[in-house]
């Protein structure tokens, strides 16, 4: 019985003692692999503004964002929130789930819709604009979610260019 004993609580200490030893390793193993990617994407520019749509007071926006992935590792984007103005003035936001896949060391678009309020630029103004296809400065300020191995990466943006819609 107690030789039975001494097995037991002799067990019981060595498997403590590999739990103690091989934790912190397991630890280091995980967090290693699974460490972010070093540089965040960067947001080049947004091409191929139009207007697509008008609906009483408001317009629909489409256009492609640029981006490029200047890590070695592939990535997903999986969310797109950014805010448009338009000559300094907030005229409504890209807010869009999506499930792409973003190569290493290359760039990538993505499709994106904006509605705004017509009534936010001036009626006028914004006729002008769209029929004359007269420059104006945009700003687009928010950010991009994406994903490496299931871990969740927030990429803020803010980007200033001089559009003509069309």
């Amino acid at each position: 019985m107690v030789m039975y004993l001494w097995h037991n609580i002799s067990l019981k200490i060595n498997f403590n003692m590999t739990l103690r030893l091989f934790t912190p390793l397991l630890f280091i193993v995980l967090v290693t692999g699974c460490s972010l990617p070093e540089k965040n994407p960067i947001f080049k520019k947004v091409r191929d503004i139009r207007v697509s749509k008008v609906n009483g007071k408001e317009a629909l926006l489409k256009g492609d964002a640029y981006f490029y992935n200047p890590n070695d590792v592939k990535l997903t984007l999986r969310k797109v929130n950014i805010g448009v103005s338009l000559d300094g003035k907030k005229i409504g936001t890209i807010n869009q789930s999506v499930k792409t896949k973003i190569q290493p060391l290359s760039d990538f678009k993505v499709p994106v819709d904006a509605t705004f309020n017509i009534s936010e630029v001036g009626v006028l103004k914004s006729i002008l604009s769209v029929i004359g296809g007269k420059k104006m400065k945009a700003q687009y300020k928010g950010f991009i979610k994406l994903t490496y191995k299931g871990l969740p990466i927030k990429v803020p943006v803010d980007y200033e260019e001089e559009i003509r819609l069309r």
